[in-house]
């Protein structure tokens, strides 16, 4: 409960997330419709002014597993970040993944498709972590299963590493590599910011384990 109260733009977050989710399945069901023409980012879209849609997209899931997934990593890393931070420089954090995310996969891409999900937001979040904390040991789940002891900074260069890995040889060409690899970027550089210039406050205590 400590945690629920000391998190609460991590707590609206995940509600904003769900609450698009639902709105999105009850169109596609009762109304047959979708919320991706005016709210997923594409280039034609940001071509034509559609400059929301550099936020909007990071709130929209394809499915219930897209969803769990990118809610976990942000449930995990979300707090930790929200007291080291404050709210308004996490929630940029959270935002600036979304928006370098959002361009890397855009304009990086050959194909030009609809992208939705948090992906960029979570990976701005777990490499800001690594970044702020390098040095604290933690537990990954790989693949929510396969319990492994790292550094926090291991996990940063996971992130990162198997993003650029998985997009330069087309592993599982569905999923936005480069929206991972630029919201990675993105809460690198904004974290070794916030730490240049003195905006990281210290933890109480040690933080608890992340899974991933």
């Amino acid at each position: 409960m400590e945690r629920v109260r000391n998190s609460p733009v991590t707590l609206v977050l995940i509600g904003i997330n769900a609450s698009f989710f639902l709105v999105e399945e009850i169109f596609r069901l009762v109304f047959d419709t979708s919320l991706f023409p005016i709210l997923a980012l594409s280039r034609e879209g940001l071509m034509e002014g559609g400059w929301w849609r550099l936020i909007t997209h990071a709130f929209l899931h394809g499915n219930l597993f897209h969803l769990l997934v990118n809610m976990v990593g942000l449930w995990f890393a979300g707090p930790i970040l929200e007291e080291l931070l404050g709210r308004i420089r996490y929630l940029l954090l959270y935002v600036a993944g979304a928006v370098a995310g959002g361009l890397f996969q855009t304009f990086g891409s050959s194909e030009s498709i609809d992208l939705v999900g948090a992906s960029g937001s979570v990976c701005a979040l777990l490499v800001g972590f690594a970044t702020l904390l390098p040095r604290v040991e933690i537990t990954a789940l790989i693949l929510f299963v396969l319990p492994v002891r790292m550094r926090a900074s291991t996990l940063g260069w996971l992130v990162v590493g198997v993003a650029f890995l998985f997009w330069l040889f087309g592993i599982e060409p569905g999923i936005g590599h480069l929206a991972h690899l630029g919201g990675g970027v993105a809460g690198y550089l904004l974290c070794l910011y916030y730490r240049a210039s003195g905006s990281v406050r210290a933890l109480p205590q040690e933080p608890p384990p992340i899974p991933q």
